[in-house]
Parts: C-alpha cells; sequence; structure tokens
C-alpha cells in the first residue's frame, strides 16, 4: 500500500466516492450530489495547513482518502483539527484507514495541532473501531443530527488530545514547514 499527498487527479475518484456516500449512506450529510470542481474548491483550500492524504494499493488503484479541516475558522480554534476518512467498500477491513489516519496524526503532530475531532454519524460500529483504535475518545453524542433517507441521525464526536495543552506551542501553518522541521 502507498500512501501520499492526494492531489488534483485524484479528485474525480474521490468525488465518485462522496457521491456514492450522499446518494446511500448517511457518514456524508450532503443530500445534493457534488461535482468535481466543489472537490477541487475543497481540496485547494486545505492548501499546506490542512494536509489529505489518499491510499492506493501496489498497482495504483485507489483505496480510500483522509483529510483534515479546521474546526472552527475562530483564532482559539487554532490548534484544533478535524478529520475525516472514506475508505473503498472493497479495501474496508484491510488497514486502509488505520495507515492512512497513521500518516494524517503523523502531520498534524509535526504541525503543532494539539487537538483533534471526528464526527461519526451513528450507528457505525466500524468508524468508531477505526477512531478508538487510533486513540481517539468519544466525547459527545448528539441526537438527531441530520435527516437523510427518511430518517434522523445521531452523531457521535471522538476527540484526541496529542500534545501538552499547559503549554501549546504555536501551530506551524505549513505541512512542507513542518515536515522540513522534522528531517532537521
Amino acid at each position: 500500500m502507498n500512501i501520499r499527498f492526494t492531489h488534483p487527479d485524484d479528485v474525480p475518484t474521490i468525488t465518485a466516492m462522496l457521491n456514492s456516500e450522499i446518494a446511500n449512506g448517511i457518514a456524508h450529510f450532503g443530500t445534493e450530489q457534488i461535482n468535481d470542481s466543489a472537490t477541487s474548491i475543497e481540496l485547494e483550500a486545505a492548501g499546506n495547513r490542512f494536509p489529505w492524504y489518499t491510499a492506493e494499493d501496489t498497482s495504483g488503484n485507489f483505496l480510500g482518502f483522509c483529510k483534515s479541516a479546521p474546526w472552527s475558522p475562530r483564532g482559539g480554534y487554532d490548534w484544533t483539527a478535524e478529520i475525516t476518512i472514506y475508505i473503498a467498500k472493497h479495501a474496508q477491513g484491510q488497514g486502509v484507514g488505520k495507515a492512512l489516519y497513521t500518516k494524517l496524526l503523523g502531520s498534524l503532530r509535526a504541525q503543532r495541532f494539539q487537538v483533534i475531532v471526528a464526527g461519526i454519524s451513528e450507528p457505525n460500529p466500524a468508524s468508531v473501531a477505526l477512531h478508538t483504535s487510533i486513540g481517539m475518545e468519544q466525547s459527545g453524542y448528539n441526537k438527531t443530527m441530520g435527516f437523510k433517507h427518511g430518517r434522523w441521525i445521531d452523531v457521535s464526536y471522538y476527540q484526541m488530545i496529542l500534545g501538552d495543552l499547559t503549554n501549546p506551542p504555536l501551530p506551524v501553518l505549513d505541512i512542507d514547514e513542518a515536515i522540513s522541521d522534522q528531517s532537521s
């Protein structure tokens, strides 16, 4: 398996995966199909501050992706990132999710993020298992957060503290800078 930064060539595959989840699942709360342009804009907006990673098999076939995003645009949340993951159906249960998240968490630590948050639409025991396996703990449970496919959906929130919260360092805004700091 190869895990690498997501690049623009991945956009059509990611968009198709998200549209499948929008149409058939509850992990994505979208109710309207998106286009490649919307995915491209989101990827571009993430820039070097919020990394996205793609997993592929040894033949280059797409296995899934994960991304980070701001939890909130307010300055007090500069140390907090939200993480999200989608794994292709044929690749689920094979360690792809844990490998993607391991790579993403390494980058977020290098960038000095202190808190990671993830929301999980319930029920989703596989996602709960993945998030707890990387060290996240449930920090909240909100009932009837969304309505999709004719039913109300609850959302669990999971959180992980990455650093020492007593004296948090200033975040590194650029993943390339953070990676070069680790190499030094």
